[in-house]
């Protein structure tokens, strides 16, 4: 898919096209009613939404190959961008200096190289560079979630919790976190672990909202994450309706066709507003050892 255009909602007449080219195998289509999605129109929904929040697999290279040139034809907008794999910031992290080893700058600011599988968000992460975006992180440390899934929501953190407070799980985002959770996890998740995992990611989700209003106090703001944190029905989405009512809400997932090339169902798809598929990224069946 190849087209020029700006991504603006109204770029300056001096403005120049920008090259824009997805990934080869990747379509775009509107997540609630299935219609194939133009290269422009794409651009133009994503160019007019306060808050961009980007999905992923996270092992799917043709994701992060996408959002880097998102990224890249985001141009003058500069949004600040906030990265689920970074460690949580109270402003944005400083962008490396000339000179300085990208290696070391992301393990500075708590980027785990080895579980992140580095170097597989390079292009999102030079692109956000390269754009001078101010980048924030939102990942909170392994002794804080523990501490949450052993005591409970009330364990987080006190500035996420009263996040958490203002928008509780209603009963269908729990029916579909705990879903997640135990399809995730082979099926061999204990009942009795179902609640403090549900508030592990309900921590998440507070901390990437809550970045996500720090970095977007003056401007337009994206989010990298998985695609569970971006989803409308139990992730960030759902607590920027309450916390930002004025601010537009755009979520993009991105999917993959199953192995027979098949698109997702509409279900699966109607949870963003606009879905990239690609082709399923080669993976060992994560259930296999169990």
């Amino acid at each position: 898919m190849l087209a020029l255009a700006g991504c603006g909602g109204h770029p300056a007449a001096s403005a120049s096209p920008v090259a824009f080219a997805l990934p080869d195998s990747t379509i775009v289509l509107d997540g609630t009613t299935g219609a194939p999605m133009t290269s422009t129109e794409l651009l133009r929904r994503i160019g007019s939404a306060d808050f961009v929040l980007l999905g992923e697999y996270h092992d799917n290279a043709r994701d992060h190959q996408a959002r880097g040139t998102l990224i890249t034809t985001a141009g003058t907008r500069h949004p600040g961008i906030v990265f689920e794999q970074f460690a949580r910031t109270s402003a944005p992290i400083p962008l490396p200096a000339a000179g300085d080893s990208l290696e070391g700058w992301l393990d500075q600011h708590g980027f785990d190289r080895k579980g992140w599988r580095w170097p597989m968000h390079r292009p999102v992460i030079e692109a956000a560079i390269a754009n001078r975006s101010a980048i924030w992180g939102s990942g909170l440390a392994r002794d804080t979630l523990r501490i949450v899934v052993r005591g409970g929501r009330d364990a987080a953190p006190a500035a996420l919790l009263q996040l958490m407070n203002r928008v509780p799980l209603d009963s269908v985002a729990q029916r579909a976190i705990d879903h997640e959770l135990f399809e995730d996890h082979c099926g061999k998740l204990p009942a009795n672990m179902m609640p403090g995992m549900r508030a592990a990611q309900e921590v998440r989700d507070a901390s990437m909202t809550a970045a996500l209003l720090a970095a977007g106090a003056s401007g337009p703001a994206w989010l990298i994450a998985g695609n569970g944190h971006v989803r409308s029905d139990m992730g960030v989405p759902r607590l920027l309706r309450t916390v930002a009512p004025a601010k537009s809400v755009l979520a993009v997932g991105f999917l993959e066709r199953d192995s027979l090339g098949a698109l997702p169902e509409a279900a699966e798809r109607q949870r963003y507003g606009i879905v990239l598929i690609t082709p399923p990224a080669p993976r060992e069946d994560p259930c296999a050892s169990l």
